[in-house]
């Protein structure tokens, strides 16, 4: 008669599971890998961009006053602290001075939509820490002038309404904006160049990645 040799069943349990954690974790290890080399190469194409830009100035502040970085960045620096004191006011005749169309537009609608609610956006202190210019475009006339500032600010940002003050979406409400923290701040604001000055075309809170401007235009 033949011995059958016990058979345990947890082996047949166990090979499927192993392979299945094999079939999961491979694909995810190469999947994170891949994303921190594409996280490196956008890294390395900042950091290549922003130095060139700086080099491009450096050079084109020779033949035109506009692009000295001091005067570039003093003038910007004017301009995001005026652009911003005539937003909180909800004065937009005023900015059309130094607004495209597009950002006004986006600015009003959110404006009046806080307004029918009663509420008032505040950024109190505002302080500007930094403003580098970290792309460019330059083509023969003003009108076809570009630069892409990294404007740094420490600010507390916050709403104010009837029920206290309180930052949208945090559902902690004070009667003083004093537990809200003052925070660091950087945002990319995109100016075109007129004859008199810089015109305000476009803002964005992360890196703009789709602007190529110094890849190919200067």
């Amino acid at each position: 008669m033949a011995i059958l040799a016990p058979v345990s069943y947890a082996n047949f349990m166990i090979e499927p599971l192993l392979l299945t954690v094999a079939a999961v974790t491979v694909p995810f290890g190469l999947y994170l890998a891949f994303d921190r080399k594409k996280t490196d190469q956008r890294i390395k194409k900042r950091i290549s961009r922003h130095e060139r830009t700086r080099q491009a100035l450096q050079r084109l502040s020779q033949q035109e006053e506009h692009w000295s970085l001091n005067h570039l960045r003093f003038e910007l620096r004017q301009n995001y602290r005026s652009i911003q004191k005539l937003r909180l006011a909800g004065d937009w005749d005023g900015l059309t001075a130094q607004v495209a169309f597009g950002p006004i537009q986006e600015w009003r609608a959110e404006w009046e939509r806080r307004a029918k609610i009663g509420l008032r956006w505040v950024l109190d202190p505002l302080e500007i820490v930094d403003v580098q210019p970290v792309n460019l475009q330059n083509r023969p006339g003003y009108e076809k002038d570009f630069v892409t500032v990294e404007i740094e600010t420490r600010r507390r940002d916050y709403v104010q309404g009837p029920e206290g003050y309180f930052q949208e979406g945090s559902g902690e409400i004070g009667e003083t904006p004093d537990h809200i923290a003052i925070e660091l701040y950087k945002e990319y604001w995109t100016f075109n160049r007129r004859a008199d000055g810089w015109t305000l075309v476009r803002t964005d809170r992360m890196f703009p990645e789709s602007l190529a401007f110094i890849e190919d235009e200067v």
